[in-house]
């Protein structure tokens, strides 16, 4: 009853410059800006779901009003994109049909494919070519067309440096621990938001995030430019860059071996079955998948994750159920 009355019982007017129309009732309605505004939207979509699901080759993501398809496919499969194609087109129709309109201006497309086979992959896509972007923004991080999140970097190093000396400007009227606090908020949260991200990173990226780090470190314990970082970081019990996004790879291992992660990363894990009795059959070992490029494929998730748990003692196995 709580629910129905949520929905129901309201009216809208229509304000142009000084003047106000009488008001109308609405059937049903969501109140703009509501609580549950996303979530009963997202129930709205649900024929939309049973529609992209019938799509074989194509995976897709809801985020409320956001739709995000995504195909794969090899260099003598390029037919497979005129699936893309029909999919748009059953969207549009659905739409349409649903009392919603497709925004076509806000549409990006990431091609994500070898420099010599780029321009074949774009003129295959046809009006939708337009669409095509260097880089695309999801979910706060930027995604480039070489997967090597180096945009992303650079506008986070440049964020957390701007934040950083507007702090350094705050820390004489703040104590230890309220400009921990601080430093904690507006630039740790950047550096660890999406970190398992950071396994594509470059040795040079991760040396630029690094030094955002170490100048938090020398701002907060008041050292200069020149200490050396180590002993403050142990000091300040923070993990360097690099560590923090294996720490978090770990738990996201740990968590799907034992069914707390979502499908997308449970099913990344392959249990490792060795051909006969080894001492390591009693180990909660993963299979390390065999890659082609070191520089993408040695990178990826699918290859770091399994590489980084198997790399743990048995008993740091076990321990990391104490820190979760």
């Amino acid at each position: 009853m709580g629910f129905s009355s949520y929905l129901s019982e309201h009216s809208f007017s229509v304000a142009v410059s000084k003047f106000m129309s009488s008001t109308t009732a609405l059937t049903h309605c969501v109140p703009q800006g509501s609580l549950l505004g996303p979530l009963l939207f997202l129930l709205y979509l649900l024929p939309l779901q049973h529609i992209l699901s019938s799509f074989k080759g194509i995976s897709y993501h809801l985020y409320t009003d956001d739709i995000q398809l995504y195909i794969s496919f090899k260099p003598h499969e390029m037919s497979k994109l005129q699936l893309l194609h029909t999919c748009l087109d059953s969207i549009e129709t659905w739409m349409a049909g649903s009392f919603l309109q497709l925004n076509e201006d806000k549409n990006e497309i990431l091609i994500c494919a070898p420099d010599k086979l780029f321009p074949k992959v774009r003129d295959s896509l046809g009006q939708l070519a337009s669409h095509t972007k260097p880089s695309v923004r999801n979910l706060g991080v930027t995604f480039d067309l070489a997967l090597t999140l180096d945009s992303h970097v650079s506008s986070l190093v440049c964020s957390s440096f701007f934040h950083l000396r507007i702090i350094a400007k705050l820390s004489p009227t703040l104590s230890r621990s309220e400009l921990e606090t601080v430093i904690h908020t507006f630039i740790s949260s950047c550096l660890d938001y999406c970190n398992s991200f950071f396994t594509c990173l470059s040795r040079t990226s991760l040396n630029h995030l690094q030094v955002v780090q170490n100048a938090c470190a020398q701002l907060l314990t008041k050292s200069s430019k020149h200490t050396h970082i180590t002993p403050l970081l142990l000091q300040l019990h923070w993990l360097p860059v690099n560590f923090r996004f294996h720490f978090k790879i770990l738990v996201m291992v740990y968590r799907a071996l034992h069914g707390q992660s979502s499908y997308c990363i449970g099913d990344l894990r392959s249990p490792y079955t060795p051909s006969r009795s080894l001492r390591s059959s009693d180990q909660s070992l993963l299979v390390v998948q065999s890659t082609r490029l070191k520089t993408k494929g040695d990178r990826s998730f699918a290859a770091v994750a399994p590489r980084l748990w198997n790399s743990l003692p048995e008993p740091e196995m076990s321990g990391l159920s104490g820190l979760l």
